[in-house]
C-alpha cells in the first residue's frame, strides 16, 4: 500500500512563448533527451490508467480504491500537461505527432495481443522507471541547475506525484496478478519490454529533436547522449542499482522510502 498521500495538483504550466530550445542549462542534448521523454507521457499515462482501472472491480480494500482514484487523477493531469509541454517544444523543431504514432502503435499492439494482466505488469514496470527517474531528480537538486525555471518546475511537479503514487499499479498487481514463478516471469518479461520502449523511444525522439533543431552530427547524437547517460549527469549509472532492485522476487516500490523527498518539495506546488 502507498506510504504517502496521493494528491492531484491541477496546475497549468506556462511553457509556450519565446524560443527556449536549449532550456536545459543551454545544453541541446540534455534538452532533447528530456523533451524526447516527455513525448512518451500522454500516450503512456493513458495506457497506465486503463491498465489499472480495468481491475478496479476486483479490489476490495478501500484504501487501495482511494489510491487508484488518486493515481487516475494525477496521471490524467500529467497527460494533459505533457501534451501542452510537447506542443510548446515542437515549436523549437520536431514533429511530435510522428513520434507519438510510433508509441501509439506499440500501445495498440499490447491492447490487441496481450492479456490485461500482462498490460498491468507493463504498467508496473513503466511506473518503476518513472519513480526511479523522479526520485533521482528529487535526490539531486543540482540536476536542473541552470535550467529554465518553468521547465524545471514541471519536471519536479511530475517527479513528486510519480513518487507519491509509485506503488499503486504494483499494489493492484499484487492483488490480482498471477502468483509465484508465473507472476515473476511475467513481471520480468514486462520489465524487458518497458526498458526497450522507454530507452529506445526516448533515444529515438531525442535524436529526432536534435536533428530538427540543427544539432545533428556524431558529437551530439552519439557522444552527447553517452555523456548524459554515463558521465554528467550520468543518469544511467546513478539509477542502475534502483533499476536492478526490481529484479528481486520480493520487490515493492516503497522498499525505497522517499517520503522525505516528497515532503521537501511538495510545498512549492500547494495552492
Amino acid at each position: 500500500m502507498t506510504a504517502h498521500e496521493i494528491v492531484p495538483r491541477n496546475i497549468k504550466f506556462a511553457l509556450a512563448g519565446e524560443d527556449k530550445r536549449n532550456w536545459f542549462a543551454g545544453d541541446p542534448v540534455a534538452t532533447a533527451i528530456m523533451d524526447g521523454a516527455s513525448v512518451l507521457f500522454p500516450i503512456g499515462e493513458t495506457f497506465f490508467i486503463e491498465s489499472v482501472v480495468y481491475f478496479r472491480d476486483r479490489i476490495a480494500d478501500p484504501q487501495l480504491q482511494a489510491d487508484i482514484t488518486g493515481f487516475q487523477q494525477q496521471e490524467g493531469i500529467h497527460s494533459r500537461e505533457h501534451r501542452r509541454y510537447n506542443k510548446a517544444v515542437e515549436a523549437f523543431g520536431g514533429n511530435v505527432a510522428s513520434l507519438e504514432a510510433r508509441l501509439a502503435a506499440e500501445a495498440d499492439k499490447l491492447r490487441r495481443d496481450e492479456s490485461p494482466e500482462y498490460r498491468l505488469a507493463v504498467t508496473c514496470a513503466f511506473e518503476h522507471f518513472t519513480a526511479m527517474l523522479a526520485e533521482h531528480v528529487l535526490e539531486h537538486p543540482e540536476f536542473f541547475e541552470g535550467a529554465e525555471a518553468e521547465f524545471a518546475r514541471v519536471w519536479r511537479w511530475h517527479a513528486i506525484e510519480e513518487a507519491e503514487h509509485k506503488s499503486v499499479a504494483f499494489d493492484v498487481w499484487n492483488a490480482v496478478g498471477p502468483k509465484g514463478l508465473k507472476g515473476y516471469a511475467m513481471r520480468m518479461r514486462a520489465l524487458a519490454f518497458a526498458t526497450r520502449i522507454f530507452v529506445g523511444h526516448t533515444r529515438f525522439n531525442a535524436r529526432h529533436f536534435m536533428r530538427a533543431r540543427g544539432y545533428g552530427g556524431f558529437r551530439n547524437l552519439v557522444l552527447g547522449m553517452l555523456r548524459f547517460s554515463f558521465v554528467s549527469p550520468g543518469v544511467f549509472l546513478r539509477t542502475l542499482p534502483h533499476y536492478m532492485a526490481y529484479l528481486k522476487p520480493g520487490f515493492h516500490p516503497w522498499q525505497k522510502d522517499t517520503r522525505h523527498l516528497i515532503d521537501q518539495y511538495k510545498t512549492a506546488y500547494e495552492a
